[in-house]
């Protein structure tokens, strides 16, 4: 169908959405508004011609044949020709598309429902009105039979979204006759989007609910459950500046104290997010049929999950917690700090590819500059290599706390294997980390659909694990 033209329509919105896409700038750095184009699906002169040559043809035979049949064809298109003109004439006008996403923070998997509402103006009845949204992520399109009515309110769902931005590319409108061979119509195309965050997958020391987990470090409580004083005195750990040692009660246990900076009053937590696509490639073992692709998550999604989850519980126990992941500025975190996770933050887990140019030892060397003792290292990424597990193991040795959460654990450069990917930590690249006390984890097997479950943990040797 071809384009032409049509009463304006007022700009859509999407009113539950909380944070809205920046509006795009021309040249001269104004806003640039939404676009909305006045067409037909096909031309108005292609439609006229075709209808007078019609006529013309009727009222040719008629004159040279005569009959009532060519008298009532003739009347037949006379009257089609006038509901033309009176539906280009005197067609809706003043049209407002409004939709409404619910819920307006979705999450990934989530169905997704858009509730449509049209109001428009028309000094004549409509029998048919097409309405059709192309969403970046899918589309939909909705017959509506107007007939006398001027407003019309209907849904339809989107189904298990992926993670992104998703945008409405395009949506337009065409109504017409009753035949169909005079139509008009609208297109707008525009800004209007809507964000799909990523679903969490909680794993390790995370859980869903509220209860400290065996070994989580927990901040003794104040008033009459224990003094303030000792809750805030630990014992003396390498690195803490003199001005932090707690003389007084040094001198009464007989070991260095120190006092508790403030951020370190629950557990504390860097997140390091390998973005960069060699942390994501598929190991030559693990590759699946063509025909399975779609049902598999991609690791790059359940390593988005994984600190999702961790962001979340950190924000429900107030503890400390820094995201790092590579990207502009380079050696900075992402997000710093305690308690509600920002908007921009989750806008950032969002959106965020693997499209980084930062190796994953490169990224730990940048975030190590902000680490404090007593602090652990999450480290979330879809294969671990040898220069990045050699990093790792030099904090380990110095005492970090490091925990890996992998989708791949490939063979230790000494074991061969080709690369394949392997099942159990031993004699891997993740099990060589485990023995020096590294706490792994394997997303591979599970779903962020399934919140409530556990990655696979494989703890130190003689520890139980869980799965």
């Amino acid at each position: 169908m071809t384009e032409g033209r049509v009463s304006s329509l007022s700009s859509s919105s999407l009113l539950d959405q909380k944070a809205q896409e920046p509006k795009q700038e021309n040249r001269n750095g104004q806003p640039e508004a939404e676009k909305q184009q006045r067409q037909h699906p096909r031309s108005a002169l292609w439609e006229w011609g075709r209808m007078l040559a019609l006529i013309a043809l009727a009222l040719g035979l008629y004159l040279w044949r005569g009959g009532e049949s060519l008298l009532l064809l003739l009347i037949t298109c006379g009257l089609v020709s006038l509901g033309g003109l009176l539906l280009q004439l005197c067609g809706p006008r003043k049209l407002t598309v409004l939709r409404t996403v619910s819920p307006p923070r979705p999450s990934a998997g989530d169905n997704v429902t858009v509730k449509v509402q049209i109001r428009f103006v028309s000094t004549i009845p409509l029998p048919w009105i097409i309405v059709t949204d192309e969403w970046s992520g899918g589309g939909h399109k909705e017959l509506l039979f107007p007939g006398f009515r001027r407003s019309f309110t209907y849904t339809y769902t989107l189904e298990s979204v992926s993670r992104g931005v998703h945008r409405l590319n395009s949506s337009s409108l065409v109504w017409g006759d009753l035949p169909g061979l005079f139509t008009g119509g609208w297109r707008q195309t525009g800004r209007e989007s809507f964000r799909v965050l990523p679903r969490a997958l909680y794993t390790g020391w995370m859980r869903p609910d509220s209860h400290p987990l065996p070994g989580e470090y927990v901040l003794p409580g104040r008033g009459k459950q224990g003094s303030a004083e000792a809750a805030d005195i630990r014992d003396y750990a390498p690195g803490d500046p003199l001005s932090r040692i707690h003389w007084k009660s040094s001198a009464r246990k007989g070991t260095l104290q120190s006092k508790t900076p403030e951020r370190e009053a629950g557990r504390m937590n860097c997140i390091v997010l390998a973005n960069s696509p060699e942390d994501y490639e598929i190991p030559y073992g693990a590759l699946v049929p063509r025909g399975q692709r779609a049902a598999v998550m991609p690791a790059f999604e359940q390593a988005v999950s994984a600190a999702m989850g961790m962001l979340l519980t950190a924000e429900r126990t107030g503890a400390y917690i820094q995201l790092y992941s590579g990207g502009w500025p380079e050696g900075m975190a992402r997000h710093e700090g305690l308690g509600q996770i920002p908007g921009r933050v989750q806008n950032l887990l969002t959106e965020i590819t693997p499209t980084g140019t930062q190796s994953l030892s490169r990224l730990l060397e940048d975030a190590s500059r902000s680490w404090i003792p007593g602090m652990t290292v999450s480290v979330i990424t879809g294969r671990l290599e040898e220069a990045a597990a050699r990093t790792l193991a030099r904090y380990l040795v110095q005492g970090l706390k490091v925990e890996l959460y992998y989708v791949w654990d490939l063979p230790s450069p000494g074991n061969g294997g080709g690369g394949a990917p392997v099942q159990k930590p031993a004699g891997t690249i993740a099990g060589s980390l485990m023995r020096l006390g590294a706490r792994i984890h394997c997303l591979n097997d599970v779903s962020p659909a399934q919140v409530h479950k556990e990655a696979e943990y494989y703890g130190p040797p003689g520890k139980p694990t869980s799965g």
